[in-house]
Formats: structure tokens, sequence, C-alpha cells
């Protein structure tokens, strides 16, 4: 009987020491809110498992520093709910949302660190790519910068995402909510997977949840439910407006939303503790760059102008749903890394005149055929007459290009643009290498009186103080330091935005 005893007393001991090792507390009672596979951040991820979006990115992961625990490789760490409790205190205090923990928040926090940890270091891989712009248009909006994470939770950051509903994209818009806030979509292009415009509209709509209810979880709620839906739990919880009390009246599928939130933040925050590391992405944010498309072309055509992979174009664009800039309907941009800007502003040309039979026939041939060859010795000493022209409204490069038989590239250069961007009323030197047509004379304009044109990289640019930007540095500290207006900067380098870029290099005063 006592040796009985004693074996009972071994397997129970036995036991706890088991579920103490598979995770403390937590382990041992698991009777604890379990999200269900239908639950949507559950199908998202394992849509995302499927789809296997990934698989053409080769990762890599600086672990050893990282790793500061010294965990091994396959350690997945879990921690007793105090611990939890108390970090999740912490993320609380520095940010305006109502961060709590309990067993729902549990539940995701073992979602994201355990059942599919796998998914994580890829989610933190393509942050490096998206969440430098999250931020800059959240803060634009006056948002708090957490809400950045959302997008993990509506698309573990897939730009392509796609619910059973049809919700799409990073910030997983229906077609109709997409209209409302101007993301088009036709055969070739879905704004809904275009990641700024989608961050622009996203950062808008949230803006007006919050203004409904002046409370961020349930603004959180309203942009997964619709404020339709929130308005009416809000009247069947008696007017009560506090999530967690409203959150037994919503839908089942709305009632993981914020609960996945917070453990959204939670796991990106404390990666570290849980032996969770981002994997290197093929791309970070700062090394991409946009250059505009004015004519059809194919993600292939142009794969085989610049060398820039296919695979490589999709995931920087995955707006074009079938690998097809339509730039006969109206400008669009291309995202590329920044070392292949260089070639195709010097290609440009090639590229439209190689497939212009293909995807542009509307083009004049005969026009093309006498452009300027880029290789041309001369070129610098073959333009007789320098005019301005001034930007009218709607146009763009190329048009003007074709007006006055000259290329693209060429005004680029002459003008030192950064952008294909133009502004109505923005002056534009134009060199003709003959005299143009009678309507370009009749519309061009000559230079002001008194003014000096700016003169090309082939002749001396010694007219203006020149400054490359350094890490650290803004519009109005270079302005302070060369004693000029903000606004004056921005005009001079035709800059849309005041983001600066390191490394970029700014025209700021004429030298006396």
């Amino acid at each position: 009987m006592h040796s009985s005893f004693l074996k009972q007393r071994q397997a129970v001991l036995f036991f706890l020491f088991f579920c103490w090792a598979l995770g403390g507390k937590s382990a041992f009672n698991q009777t604890y809110f379990i999200p269900a596979k239908d639950d949507p951040v559950v199908a998202m991820m394992d849509s995302l498992d499927i789809l296997n979006f990934f698989s053409h990115h080769q990762f890599t992961a600086d672990r050893e520093r990282l790793n500061v625990y010294k965990f091994p490789l396959d350690s997945v760490p879990w921690y007793p709910d105090d611990v939890f409790e108390q970090r999740i205190r912490r993320l609380d205090a520095a940010t305006p949302f109502e961060l709590v923990f309990n067993d729902q928040v549990r539940a995701f926090i073992d979602l994201y660190a355990r059942r599919k940890r796998h998914i994580v270091p890829r989610v933190m891989a393509m942050a490096q790519l998206y969440f430098p712009m999250f931020e800059e248009k959240l803060l634009r909006h006056g948002l708090p910068v957490e809400l950045k994470y959302l997008a993990v939770v509506e698309s573990a950051l897939n730009p392509i995402a796609r619910s059973p509903a049809g919700a799409t994209g990073l910030w997983q818009f229906m077609y109709r909510t997409g209209l409302l806030y101007d993301l088009q979509v036709n055969s070739f292009v879905d704004e809904r997977c275009f990641p700024e415009k989608s961050t622009e509209a996203a950062c808008r709509y949230l803006k007006y949840l919050h203004s409904l209810y002046n409370d961020w979880n349930l603004a959180l709620a309203a942009y997964n439910a619709g404020p339709g839906t929130i308005n009416k739990a809000l009247r069947r919880a008696g007017g009560k407006m506090n999530y967690w009390e409203v959150r037994p009246f919503l839908p089942r599928e709305t009632q993981s939303y914020v609960p996945a939130f917070i453990a959204v933040v939670y796991v990106m925050h404390y990666h570290k503790e849980h032996n969770l590391f981002p994997l290197q992405p093929k791309f970070f944010n700062p090394e991409i760059d946009s250059v505009t498309i004015y004519k059809n072309v194919t993600f292939q055509q142009i794969s085989s102008v610049l060398g820039i992979s296919v695979e490589d174009l999709r995931v920087l664009n995955p707006m074009y749903v079938k690998d097809i800039i339509p730039g006969n309907y109206k400008p669009y941009p291309l995202f590329i890394p920044r070392k292949y800007v260089g070639p195709f502003m010097a290609n440009e040309h090639q590229l439209y005149r190689i497939l212009e039979p293909v995807v542009a026939p509307s083009v004049d041939s005969a026009v093309a055929a006498r452009l300027p060859e880029p290789d041309s010795s001369n070129a610098a000493n073959s333009f007789v007459k320098e005019i301005w022209h001034v930007v009218k409204s709607g146009e763009y490069l190329t048009a003007i290009a074709r007006k006055y038989e000259v290329r693209v590239f060429d005004i680029r250069t002459w003008n030192n643009l950064h952008s294909d961007v133009l502004s109505p009323g923005q002056k534009l030197l134009i060199r003709l290498a003959a005299s143009p047509s009678q309507e370009a004379v009749s519309t061009a304009h000559t230079p002001p009186k008194n003014s000096v044109p700016e003169k090309g990289p082939s002749q001396k640019q010694s007219h203006f103080t020149y400054h490359q930007v350094k890490r650290g540095e803004t519009l109005y500290s270079i302005s302070q330091k060369y004693n000029v207006s903000v606004a004056q900067i921005m005009r001079l380098n035709n800059l849309r935005s005041k983001y600066l870029r390191v490394g970029d290099r700014l025209k700021i005063k004429p030298l006396a």
C-alpha cells in the first residue's frame, strides 16, 4: 500500500514537472480561451503559410548578436502570467491605447509566440520594408505609431493578402470601403495592394473612426466590423463605452481583434524574450525609390532592360495584379531599388522605344526616330536654343519631351530633377537642337529677363551651393545652416515632401 502510494505520488510530481517544463502555469491550466481554427487572425496566418509568399527570398538573421539570452535555436520560452502582465503594463504606460492582459490576450500571445511562431520572423523582416513608411504617414496624420501593428493583425504584412470575404492588401480594405478612400480597382491595378496609398487610406479611416468614439479600442473594433456593427453593440450594452464591456455583444471575429492587437504589440516588443528574431529582408525601406511609367509595360520587359528580377518587381509593386503597368491609361509609379534608378533614367527612352510596337502603338514612331541617341558624343554641343516651358495642369515629363522632340532623361538632367512629379507653373529649361514646330514655339516661354538658365552636367554647375544630406539632418536644420527658408529649398529641388534620405543632394541657393 505504501509502495503504491509512492508510485502515485511520483506520477503526480512527474506530471506537474512536465506541465511546468512545457510552459509553467499556463501550460498546466489549459482552460483559458483558445482562438478557433476559423478565427480570421488564425485563418490569415494559415493562408500565408499556404501562399508561401516568402519562399523566393533568401532571408538570413544576425541571431548571434540579437540572442542576448543565449536561447538554443529550438527553444520556445514561456512565462508566468504575472510576467506577461508586468510587461504589458509597462507598454501600456507609453501608449494612448488601453493595453491589458487577460485570457484572450494570453491566447493570442500563445498564437504568435508558440503555435504560429515561424511566421513572426518573416513578419518582422517585412516590417523593415513597411514600418518606416507606416510611421511617417501615421505621424503626419497625428495618429499613434502603434497603429502600425494593426497591419500585422490584418495581413501579417503580406501586401497581397486576401480574406475569404474579399478584403485585400496590407490593411484589408473591402472594395466599397476602398472606393470611399480613393483606392481604385481595375483589371490591371488594385490600389488596395498599393502600400503607400492603402496606408494613407487606412490613416484617414482610423482617424474618422476615432473621432466617432474617442476610444482607440472601439476604433480598432470598428475598423474590423464597421461603425454600424459597433453602434449596434453599444446599444445592446446599454450605452457602455468600454470595449471590454461591449465585447460580448460584438461578432465573434471582432471579439478577437483587440486581444490580437495587444498580443502583436507585446510580441513585437518582447520578441527576444521569446527567442524570435527578424529575418534579413531582401530590401530595406531606405533602399527603395520610385520612377514614373507613362506607357504600358510588363514586368518581364522592365526586367529585360534593367536586369532586376520579375519576382523582385512583384514584391515591390504588389498593386499591379497581372505584372502589367497600364501607363497608357495614366502615369503610374514603379518602385525599384535605388541602385536601378540611374539605369532606368538612362535607358527609359530605350525601354519605351523597344516596347513601342508591343505595348505603346499610339506613340508617333517618326518622332521617336528623331530622338538623339543616348551615347551621342556631341549631344552637349548640339543644342542651339534654350527656352523655358511653363508646366500646365495635368502635364507630365513624357508629354513635354514629345512636344519638343527631346528625351525625358535630358529634361531631368537640364533641370536637376530628382522626381517625375511636376507642379503647375513650374519652369523647365528646354534645349533645342533645331527649330521646334510652330505649335511648340507659340506656347513656349522665353527665359525671364535677367535670368540665367541653370547649366546641365556637361557645363559648369557653379551657380548654386549644393548640400549632401547627412544622417539626422532635416530641412529645417539645413535651412538654418545656409540662412535660407525651408520653402526655398523645397522649391529649388521640386520637393513635394519634407522627408529626406541620407545621401540626397540638395540645391540650396545661388552663390554670391
